[in-house]
């Protein structure tokens, strides 16, 4: 059987496909999922890229929406949990801030090698890019700007000068089917 993919389809009409692993990470694909099918992706920033190593939309709920403000049990290996994805390019994985919980909503792509160390086992891994490989490439040569974090001034991201919006992220199941994601709420 085909794993279910994901095609998010930017405001320029490039998309980005990611196949999506269920048995690997079944909670983490859930949310995705659920966020995805509710349309809380859909006309959303790409608030953060790091050349060489992430492209993340989001890395405060989207913005603190209300329904992408929970968190789900952390499918990585520092909490306990086998997941054996190497976090090499193209992976695509939950936000985390450590301890024991993930990110329900904010996801980030890896977008460059040797990434490993620094991210195996700490974080959910649930997918991998599959094509699209030109956008990204895209995406990490646009123009930049730093900014603050308001709860955080001494933290500085960088974000497109002119906005990456993510216009809209399709789930196609190939005949999978998803549970109700297990939340926890903030």
């Amino acid at each position: 059987m085909k794993y279910p993919n994901a095609k998010i389809i930017m405001n320029n009409g490039n998309e980005i496909t990611i196949e999506l692993y269920p048995n690997i990470a079944p909670n983490t694909v859930n949310s995705f999922v659920h966020c995805a099918t509710n349309g809380y992706y859909d006309n959303q920033l790409i608030r953060r890229i790091v050349p060489g190593f992430v492209i993340q939309p989001s890395y405060n709920e989207f913005e603190n929406n209300p329904n992408c403000m929970f968190e789900i049990d952390g499918e990585y290996a520092m909490n306990g949990f086998d997941n054996p994805i190497s976090f090499e390019k193209y992976v695509v994985a939950m936000g985390t801030e450590g301890g024991v919980t993930a990110s329900g909503s904010c996801f980030f792509i890896v977008v460059g090698d040797g990434n490993e160390e620094r991210l195996n086992g700490k974080y959910p891994a649930f997918g991998r890019v599959i094509s699209g490989f030109e956008e990204l490439e895209r995406l990490c040569n646009v123009a930049l700007k730093d900014v603050s974090l308001p709860n955080e001034p001494s933290v500085t991201i960088k974000e497109p000068l002119i906005p990456e919006i993510m216009k809209h992220v399709e789930i196609i199941s190939n005949g999978w089917e998803f549970d109700e994601v297990k939340k926890i709420i903030k």
